[in-house]
């Protein structure tokens, strides 16, 4: 009778536990890496510069723009508290090409603070547009408001969207009150983001369209494909707390303090 009952546990915790859903299997991303990297920076913001794929490896690939906020020292001009550094090509799972498909020029990772964001943004929306440290509101004549940097700071400017773009008021506090903290942001009237910011120097706005559907076509299959296998990407993990401030396990040795730089395959 014991071993009867022994039995009727024993199947009863084999079929709850069949039951169970499979654990989700994520995917590392370039970003990832990049958040491990810079573990130790409290401030920095990620764009997604450039997105390709390549049809000889059947590769999807991102290139990203990293821009590290940190104090030099009293002495030194504004300009040396920003260092940048441009990515090499950076294989991309299908399902994160497909998420980030929309992002070209946008914000895709930032750190305020010690806090994380891994929401797309306007880039320079997370921590300097609408900082009055940095620069003020100017009102022109038809009533409407654009974002303009504070003369020191006018260099800001090229680290975003060039001296040209002009940030307007109400579009930032629409995002401010709507989807700051909370969701993706792409503008009102969607006015950021691939199909819409003329990036000149991103190889995917040199593509046909053509080629540019084909790829969201086959981006859409492979990314089902792997989500129908358990896959999904980090960027699904919680980014409300702050980060980490252990040390860390790459080493940033070698990082320099040029107007741009190599981060590696």
């Amino acid at each position: 009778m014991k071993t009867f009952k022994t039995l009727i546990i024993l199947g009863v915790f084999l079929l709850l536990n069949s039951c169970r859903e499979a654990p989700k299997k994520y995917i590392r991303t370039p970003l990832d890496k990049i958040v491990t990297t810079y573990m130790n920076t409290q401030n920095y913001s990620v764009i997604l510069k450039d997105m390709d794929f390549n049809k000889d490896t059947n590769k999807y690939l991102h290139k990203y723009k990293i821009i590290l906020e940190e104090k030099v020292n009293t002495t030194a001009s504004l300009e040396d508290d920003f260092t940048v550094k441009l990515t090499d090509w950076e294989e991309v799972s299908a399902i994160t090409f497909e998420e980030y498909q929309k992002d070209l020029g946008m914000t895709v990772l930032s750190k305020k603070n010690g806090v994380l964001d891994k929401k797309s943004m306007p880039a320079g929306y997370n921590s300097h547009v609408g900082n009055s440290k940095y620069g003020d509101w100017q009102q022109q004549s038809n009533g409407s408001s654009f974002w303009v940097y504070y003369v020191q700071y006018r260099f800001m400017s090229s680290l975003f969207y060039g001296s040209s773009h002009r940030y307007y008021r109400n579009d930032y506090n629409y995002y401010r009150t709507n989807h700051y903290g909370k969701s993706n942001y792409y503008g009102k009237t969607n006015t950021f983001g691939t199909s819409t910011y003329k990036n000149t120097n991103a190889s995917w706005n040199s593509k046909s369209q053509t080629f540019k559907n084909n790829v969201r076509s086959n981006v859409k299959r492979s990314s089902s494909a792997l989500k129908s296998r358990g896959y999904q990407s980090s960027r699904s993990y919680s980014n409300s707390g702050k980060t980490s401030r252990n040390s860390n396990r790459y080493s940033n040795s070698g990082s320099s303090r040029s107007r741009s730089g190599g981060f590696g395959k």
